[in-house]
């Protein structure tokens, strides 16, 4: 117990402090468990962005492949890498924990087997410059398979901001907004009420819906058009597995479902 104090009083200490002198602009947290297969990979897509002022927070959950070896190998090379260990923490305890030692001004979460583009950051800090008003961001919507080949992009720009409070926006009504691609001013998520951050923390599947919506509250969502990142579909995917129990959950949140034919049409016209 003192030694996991020291540890976490460590962590806070040097979350405080800037790299070379200067804080970064991003800060990506990675929560992650048991994702050797394609963690090696999300840390590249993130460590080879065209726009180095980031700072990349991996929260292992108490992983038992070489999951950690894999992070802390990243972090040796990387000071812009850091490890957080904490056993035991769900998906969205871990990203929240991560965007409590952050230090960017824009705040995202990739998850461990997903990717971004090159130049996702500089995109986004480049089309947020002249926008002053943009402090939630989003790409084309893109997929990549198990291979890491992009599969498809789509281009979507228009995504009102009532709609998304209603939440119609999920798979079986207007689609979803596709977390991998979205970056927020960590402004905008302090500003949430207690119980709008406790909403997304305690979420199992649908986190990303719940916390698109409290966004939307207070802000519009804005598309950069590129793709920036995007989610990597093979046969383990959470979002895939648990589609049924994350439709459950989202129901509970307040999701906009209608009959299957006006659904039909809604998807059409939008």
């Amino acid at each position: 117990m003192k030694q996991k104090q020291m540890t976490e009083r460590a962590e806070i200490k040097s979350s405080s402090q800037p790299l070379g002198g200067k804080l970064p602009k991003f800060s990506i947290v990675t929560p992650v468990l048991n994702g050797e297969k394609f963690l090696e990979e999300t840390i590249t897509s993130i460590r080879s962005q065209s726009f180095d002022g980031f700072e990349h927070i991996i929260v292992d959950g108490g992983s038992n492949d070489k999951t950690l070896s894999i992070a802390n190998e990243a972090a040796s090379q990387d000071a812009r890498v850091r490890v957080l260990e904490r056993p035991g923490l769900g998906q969205y305890p871990a990203i929240v924990e991560g965007f409590g030692h952050a230090r960017g001004d824009w705040l995202s979460w990739l998850n461990a087997d997903d990717l971004y583009t090159p130049w996702a950051l500089k995109a986004v800090l480049d089309f947020a410059n002249r926008r002053d008003e943009a402090d939630w961001l989003s790409g084309f919507p893109a997929c990549w398979d198990s291979d890491g080949t992009l599969r498809f992009m789509r281009p979507e720009g228009w995504r009102p901001q009532n709609l998304i409070e209603s939440g119609w926006f999920h798979s079986q009504l207007l689609g979803y907004i596709q977390q991998e691609s979205i970056f927020f001013k960590r402004s905008l998520f302090e500003a949430l009420s207690p119980s709008e951050k406790a909403m997304f923390q305690d979420a199992d599947l649908a986190g990303d819906f719940k916390l698109w919506k409290s966004f939307a509250a207070h802000t519009q969502l804005v598309t950069v058009p590129t793709v920036l990142g995007g989610f990597r579909r093979h046969a383990n995917n959470r979002s895939v597995v648990g589609e049924e129990k994350y439709i459950q959950e989202i129901r509970t949140a307040g999701a906009m479902f209608l009959p299957q034919p006006l659904a039909n049409l809604a998807r059409a016209v939008y």
